[in-house]
């Protein structure tokens, strides 16, 4: 699974290159392109595309208009083909036991809802074609070819969803990539906008730009926060390698080749590009290793993964505040906190019986004081969590019980585990949390 919601993840990141109109604006018109005007288009932004990329395409993109319809053809089908109900359903537990969610929300359809405001295009990997959705025309939607037509051309020279796709069950690693991705297509898309910029109609790009922001508002962060890192995170993550890597200033070719070639192994070097171009800076994750050994009748592992900075720092939820109807807010979203800062790695695993949860995380830091902040901020949020499960205890369940453990030590690696469960019958709480044994593997 991914760090972003599985429903967005598999539409968008498996999907790699889906346009969002809070950062890639887009205009309504009821002048639709024609199939040869699209194609015609395409082919003369392909050649543009390879100047700003300092990269050919080795063959035609396949261009096609399709509607929100086809769109969610398009992504439920991508789901079936890589996810099950299971996973689904996994990932709906595990946000709801961190508290990232309501008790009550269908973390699917408020998925699948923020979706359709949002997708003014596609690119499918699969069928190597880009979608462009038929209420787009314009300047704004040769913006949208821009970023596009760049995925196109990364996947042409990379293979995005072949390396995708090993990542799919590591939401830290896989969130990390595709930072990569779109903030490539994000960066180039930025360079065209600007070469560009005396054909575009300030006006309509404004106006454009605040498409689909109340659904964002509405939903809650775990939903939009990921996704909108990877286009804002990933342009600045790329543009740092320009800049400030070792040596001299490079190409943005340059740079993006080799985050494709060698990707950033977690969401932290995402957030502190320093900690992945700087060679002397250079922070890879800790490893740790979950033994998960002989649990209760009826019980199983559901899922195990790494949750990584961006997925912790989630926990704060100090953007609730953000107003998505001004078009600049999008600027001053902070995608970590100094609560996250300082992560050195994590591992969860989620543990289910036929109604009742068990999610068990153990988080390494840098330094006591990091580790400390982090605990300080499971205990802030003590109240409204345990709320929140024991919502879920009465509504999904019905009997047994639930709650949150949090402990912290010191050592050569400091850190903070916690657990957070519902539905479990008391007597087996202690031998479920037992059966869990996690262990670094590598230092740091």
């Amino acid at each position: 699974m991914l760090i972003v919601p599985l429903a967005l993840a598999l539409a968008l990141a498996a999907t790699p290159t889906a346009a969002l109109a809070p950062t890639h604006p887009a205009t309504q018109s009821g002048d639709q392109w024609t199939q040869e005007e699209l194609e015609r288009i395409t082919h003369r932004i392909q050649k543009q595309v390879e100047d700003l990329r300092g990269a050919e395409f080795e063959r035609e993109v396949r261009v096609a208009i399709t509607d929100k319809e086809g769109f969610l053809k398009h992504a439920t089908q991508r789901m079936d083909e890589l996810v099950g109900p299971e996973e689904l359903a996994a990932e709906q537990d595990i946000v709801k036991l961190l508290g990232l969610i309501p008790p009550e929300m269908d973390l699917l359809k408020v998925s699948m809802d923020l979706l359709e405001d949002q997708v003014g295009g596609f690119y499918d990997p699969a069928e190597e074609t880009f979608y462009l959705m038929d209420t787009f025309t314009g300047g704004v939607a040769e913006i949208i070819l821009s970023h596009e037509l760049t995925h196109a051309l990364d996947d042409q020279l990379f293979d995005i969803d072949g390396t995708l796709e090993p990542l799919l069950k590591e939401r830290d690693a896989a969130n990390a990539f595709q930072a990569v991705v779109e903030g490539s297509g994000t960066l180039v898309m930025g360079l065209w906008t600007i070469q560009h910029a005396r054909g575009l109609d300030p006006e309509e790009l404004m106006e454009a730009s605040a498409m689909g922001t109340e659904s964002l508002g509405e939903a809650p962060e775990y939903v939009w926060k990921p996704l909108l890192a990877a286009y804002m995170m990933g342009q600045k993550f790329l543009m740092y390698g320009q800049s400030s890597a070792d040596g001299p200033a490079r190409s943005a070719a340059k740079v993006i080749d080799q985050a494709f070639r060698e990707p950033p192994r977690s969401t932290e070097q995402v957030l502190h590009p320093e900690k992945y171009w700087n060679e002397k800076r250079r922070d890879e994750p800790r490893e740790i290793a979950i033994e998960v050994g002989e649990l209760p009748e009826g019980w199983k592992v559901l899922d195990e993964s790494t949750l990584g900075e961006l997925n912790l720092a989630l926990l704060a939820g100090d953007d609730a505040d953000i107003d998505f109807t001004n078009p600049m807010a999008a600027y001053s979203i902070r995608y970590t906190n100094k609560a996250a800062t300082g992560w050195g790695g994590d591992r969860m695993v989620l543990l289910g019986s036929e109604k009742a949860r068990l999610l068990y995380v153990k988080t390494l830091w840098d330094s006591k004081r990091d580790a400390k902040q982090f605990h300080e901020l499971l205990d802030e949020r003590m109240e409204r969590w345990t709320g929140d499960l024991l919502k879920l205890q009465s509504t999904e369940v019905g009997d047994g019980s639930s709650g949150v453990r949090v402990e912290s030590w010191d050592g050569e690696s400091p850190g903070v585990r916690f657990l957070a469960w519902y539905g479990v019958d008391p007597e087996e709480l202690s031998a479920v949390q037992d059966s869990v044994r996690a262990r670094e593997v590598t230092g740091k």
